[in-house]
């Protein structure tokens, strides 16, 4: 049993620590004049994102499309953190801004669509 003192005082610290922690401070609501910036931001990048997926996967459409969605996520999250902004909020506002035709500053008109998904040429 006094093997064991330690790993169980350990736990015991842990778990007291677990109950008695108070939950991280929520971001506050977010206003229009914020998502709208929070849209331009992401969507303003779209080519940039696009052009690297492209390098990553060259001959497979839907995979490119899904590693671009993946950049976008990143973008979506430094942004929201940066600005201390809900994620579910400027996810929102990706989709509301691609919906509703928000302005942004990217070069060429934002994809709307998805690839199918086929079977890669590299099997």
């Amino acid at each position: 049993m006094k093997v064991w003192a330690p790993f169980l005082g350990i736990c015991a610290i842990a778990l007291g620590r677990a109950l008695t922690a108070a939950p991280p401070e929520r971001a506050p609501e977010s206003d229009d004049e914020l998502l709208h910036r929070a849209f331009r931001a992401v969507a303003s990048e779209e080519t940039d994102m696009r052009k690297e997926a492209a390098k990553t996967f060259p001959t497979d459409p839907w995979s490119r499309d899904d590693d671009f969605h993946l950049r976008e996520w990143r973008k979506i999250r430094e942004w929201g953190g940066n600005h201390r902004v809900r994620l579910e909020d400027v996810v929102g506002a990706v989709d509301r801004g691609l919906r509703e035709h928000w302005p942004q500053d990217n070069p060429a008109p934002l994809v709307v669509t998805v690839p199918p998904c086929q079977p890669r040429a590299i099997y």
